[in-house]
């Protein structure tokens, strides 16, 4: 019995068209209670933290729901032609903790789109697709007329996704500075836990070559 599951390679070109962005990983000194604390915190726009202000342009709002071992995050903006109506949540961001030491958190972010935002790109090339199929057009123009529809209005509807997304993981990354960042020690220009540089790795291989060649020579 032959097994239909997609490959690997099938599965990375998949999530390369519907990735909304890659994933990304953020290091700080700090609990991931304290983590969550301060992206709560910061959710809220306040005279206090004047440097977040831009995260807050356009209207835009975060809305932060803590989940077991991390986060879920959404944002909205204000609609500029609105009044006080906003824009639909469009993607859904995920924030995972892991601690492998003490005083030391690793916060993973990867994102959705979500799945009743993207079908809601289907109703509008629907309606205008009912219109066209009674086109005295040949069959030919008609398909290619609302293949682009729907094209089109999903890439639309997937473009705001991503930009969503891209504001939300810049809101983790500006409001995380606050927190102390993780200092990695620099290793020394020579010691035993060092590695060969490039000139001195190619200059012990010629030795180790020119070891090897005698010894066969010789044998």
């Amino acid at each position: 019995m032959t097994s239909t599951a997609p490959s690997r390679p099938q599965r990375l070109r998949w999530q390369a068209v519907w990735q909304l962005h890659s994933p990304v990983v953020l290091v700080v000194r700090a609990t991931p209670a304290e983590c969550l604390q301060t992206l709560m915190r910061a959710a809220k726009p306040s005279t206090d933290r004047l440097h977040l202000r831009n995260l807050f342009a356009e209207g835009r709002r975060y809305y932060l729901e803590p989940q077991p071992n991390g986060f879920k995050l959404r944002s909205d903006n204000r609609l500029l032609w609105g009044g006080r109506r906003r824009t639909r949540v469009a993607a859904t961001v995920f924030g995972g903790f892991s601690t492998p030491q003490d005083e030391i958190t690793f916060i993973r972010l990867h994102s959705r789109m979500n799945v009743l935002y993207l079908l809601s790109g289907l109703v509008i090339p629907l309606f205008f697709s009912s219109i066209v199929i009674y086109m005295p057009w040949s069959p030919v123009v008609i398909g290619m007329v609302v293949t682009l529809l729907f094209v089109l209005s999903l890439l639309g509807h997937r473009f705001n996704a991503a930009l969503q997304v891209n504001e939300m993981i810049y809101y983790v990354q500006k409001v995380i500075e606050d927190l102390p960042p993780v200092e990695v020690a620099e290793l020394p220009a020579s010691g035993p836990d060092v590695v060969l540089t490039n000139s001195d790795f190619r200059e012990q291989w010629r030795k180790f070559y020119r070891e090897q060649t005698q010894k066969d020579q010789e044998g």
